[in-house]
């Protein structure tokens, strides 16, 4: 029979830590995402998850679309805050920085939704998908080219989905193997179990990183030339984005992102259902090799000694009274309840 684990004090501490941090009201909270807090659409799933034994939630993204500006290839790096959205999303009013050394120096996001993005149509008076997504309007996609120069002298734009991820720190590899099941069989089939390289330290615990390439896409969408002008103060001039492509590919790539919302929801609904199927499993220790081999060979035996009562019950055409007592009933067929 299994038995209900026991957590070690170092996990429980870890995951307290984790749970006062999420706590924190939204207001102060933040985080190096660049929305900086947590995803709504993902926070039941996180809640559900961390009221579970020896699991806790360190990361998560419940999906997004984004432009994301690369760094400059050379020269010096520079790092440009503002305000957010009220909207949560980060457009051209709003430029978080990247990581510095992340993705090049100067890096930055032009636009962040964690849902899908609505068309704004120009006869409406609303703003277009180009601004919308931070970058410039030219009057042909030519001229734009024209402006790149050398291939390493430029500064590309790229529109982006990334599908949900997840990392989910466990107390131990029983309690991480249904969590990663789940995650594969609801299509994250890139998932896997990190941090193995440290089950020797202690205060180190299994991550199931819950991930799938399946649905990322990226394109091309934007660029500036690499050419920093300086002012004689030492400020640089204002660069602008420019869109290489048509609102109508933007439109595309927006429909097609939209579609992977859907998709990436489906999954993380599946996931949700099945990881709470195996609930039970999460909060008890799973038998090693030895304990399961143990346990099915005498169920195994118990089995064939239950045939072998109803083989002998035909054959003497009935059941005599202490076959009854044992639970075979009038018919010959035994009916007593299964193992524990």
């Amino acid at each position: 029979m299994r038995q209900k684990a026991q957590v070690s004090p170092s996990f429980v501490a870890k995951k307290n830590a984790i749970l006062a941090l999420l706590s924190t009201p939204e207001s102060t909270y933040t985080d190096l995402s660049p929305k900086g807090s947590v995803d709504a659409a993902i926070k039941p799933l996180i809640d559900r998850i961390n009221a579970l034994d020896g699991v806790v939630t360190t990361s998560s993204c419940a999906g997004r679309v984004t432009v994301f500006l690369e760094g400059r290839k050379q020269g010096k790096g520079y790092e440009e805050r503002g305000p957010a959205r009220n909207d949560g999303r980060f457009g051209k009013e709003s430029e978080q920085a990247a990581v510095p050394g992340g993705k090049g120096m100067g890096g930055k996001w032009l636009f962040v939704s964690h849902e899908p993005v609505g068309i704004f149509k120009k006869d409406e008076g609303n703003e277009n998908l180009t601004e919308l997504l931070g970058l410039r309007s030219s009057g042909a996609q030519n001229e734009a080219l024209a402006l790149s120069g050398e291939a390493n002298e430029m500064r590309l734009a790229r529109f982006q989905f990334e599908p949900m991820i997840l990392h989910i720190m466990t107390a131990s590899l029983h309690r991480a193997q249904p969590i990663l099941a789940a995650a594969i069989n609801a299509g994250f089939r890139e998932s896997g179990i990190q941090s193995l390289k440290n089950l020797d330290d202690r205060t180190a615990f299994p991550m199931v990183a819950i991930r799938t390439a399946g649905l990322a896409f990226e394109s091309l969408v934007g660029l500036i030339p690499n050419r920093t002008q300086d002012r004689e103060d030492g400020a640089e001039i204002e660069e602008h984005v420019t869109c290489i492509v048509s609102e109508e590919y933007l439109e595309l790539l927006v429909n097609i992102a939209n579609e992977r919302f859907k998709t990436n929801a489906e999954r993380i609904q599946r996931f949700e259902q099945d990881l709470f199927k195996r609930e039970e499993g999460l909060g008890q220790a799973w038998e090693d090799s030895n304990c399961r081999q143990e346990r099915k060979r005498a169920e195994g035996l118990e089995q064939q000694q239950t045939l072998r009562k109803a083989q002998v019950t035909q054959e003497r055409g009935g059941p005599s009274p202490s076959d009854i007592d044992e639970g075979i009933d009038n018919a010959g067929l035994f009916s007593s309840s299964p193992p524990p």
